[in-house]
């Protein structure tokens, strides 16, 4: 749905709400649902399931959406929508007790009557919208859930993660807010583990230790996802597993942390003891010219990106880092190491995504011969719907990113 008008002005007038109809009410709820729960955009992919989401959830900031932003931000119109939604439960509550009365019938007080089973779905939604609008006044803070699952629906994962605003608008710290290439990415982990080198039911460990990186991990989806699924897939069963999250920004590294810990309670055996999942700091433009941490000296087999070049020296700080933190093909051979990355293809940062393809060669362009180097593998185009619906109109254009396989050109995949 477009939101181009505030709740004082789209919804019901609070002393008429008895007189609209049921499907008017749930028009004015799915308003509201799309101004304080939207999805992420661009999550959706087509033709395939797209992950189940859940809780209190917050579009982030996006070209098409300041208006939509303002209204959100907008601390009277989210008092006035939480008095909407007071007034709505107080009357749902009055036709509750009407109709387990039998003394009056709805269709005596509103036409047409609302059925109970109208009456319930009402509610419900009202009060888990009214919860979300409190949490999001109280501490500025969105929580969501998420589900993927494999396409057989033998695999189950599920993370729940907390945004938090952008710090005074500076586009360092927009990893505060999840995006949609990482919910595609940890969409297509979980369907395909094997295709993401996470499957080693066919493969000999030749290492005891099998090490995964994320860079500019944000809000932690993608590692999050990561590090449950390898808790069910039986090849890791005895493997001793790394997943490191990485950031830079002060903020989003501590909200980072904090999803990590929710998901994974210090205090709680969730996860098995070979297995572990950490946080830490990486700056990709100094990486070549300061120390790092020992967690970040030995070589990594999978490392995987979402949505992170969005600069023009993006692309060329990642590279000089895998160069540093990929495993290299002499370090072992089965499986090869991959950098896996999704971008989103916006229209208005079309440069930024290009210098993927000047950094990164296709393979195919590449002496095998020469000296090992990282090149494409692989790309592959994946589209997805927008968000939302908007009435009377179109639901908006497709999104669409592309994914890179990138690897050493001497290893044998």
């Amino acid at each position: 749905m477009t939101i181009n008008c505030p709740p004082t002005i789209y919804l019901p007038p609070i002393a008429k709400i008895a007189s609209f109809s049921t499907a008017q009410l749930l028009d004015a709820l799915t308003y509201l649902r799309s101004l304080y729960y939207p999805e992420v955009r661009g999550s959706r992919r087509k033709r395939v399931r797209a992950p189940e989401i859940s809780g209190n959830q917050k579009l982030h900031l996006h070209e098409d959406d300041s208006e939509a932003h303002a209204i959100r931000s907008d601390t009277f119109e989210r008092s006035y929508a939480m008095r909407w939604l007071t007034a709505l439960i107080a009357q749902l509550e009055v036709w509750q007790e009407l109709w387990h009365s039998g003394d009056v019938y709805l269709d005596d007080v509103v036409k047409p009557g609302p059925t109970f089973t109208h009456i319930e779905e009402l509610f419900q939604q009202a009060a888990s919208l009214l919860a979300i609008c409190a949490g999001f006044a109280a501490a500025g803070t969105i929580t969501r859930s998420f589900t993927f699952r494999s396409i057989d629906d033998q695999r189950r994962v599920e993370a729940q993660l907390t945004d938090i605003p952008l710090d005074n608008d500076d586009y360092r710290s927009v990893g505060a807010q999840t995006w949609g290439g990482a919910c595609v990415l940890a969409e297509m982990i979980v369907e395909d583990p094997e295709r993401f080198g996470l499957d080693l039911s066919s493969a000999n460990a030749e290492s005891p230790r099998f090490n995964i990186l994320e860079l500019g991990a944000g809000t932690g989806l993608v590692s999050l996802v990561v590090a449950k699924l390898l808790q069910v897939l039986p090849s890791f069963d005895n493997r001793e597993v790394s997943v490191i999250a990485t950031d830079f920004y002060p903020s989003v590294l501590a909200n980072l942390g904090s999803n990590v810990d929710t998901n994974f309670p210090p205090t709680h055996d969730q996860i098995p003891s070979t297995h572990s999942i950490t946080t830490h700091f990486l700056d990709w433009s100094s990486f070549s010219t300061t120390p790092q941490p020992d967690c970040l000296s030995y070589p990594f087999d999978v490392i995987f990106g979402a949505d992170i070049i969005y600069e023009p020296e993006h692309a060329v700080w990642i590279r000089d880092c895998l160069k540093a933190l990929l495993r290299r093909p002499s370090e072992g051979t089965s499986p090869p190491a991959a950098f896996h990355l999704v971008i989103p293809l916006r229209p208005t940062h079309t440069f930024e995504s290009s210098t993927v393809g000047s950094m990164f060669h296709e393979a195919c362009d590449v002496d095998p011969n020469d000296v090992a180097d990282l090149v494409v593998l692989s790309k592959e185009i994946i589209t997805c719907g927008a968000h939302g619906y908007t009435r009377g109109r179109d639901p908006g254009e497709d999104v669409e990113y592309t994914y890179y396989k990138i690897g050493w050109s001497n290893a044998q995949l």
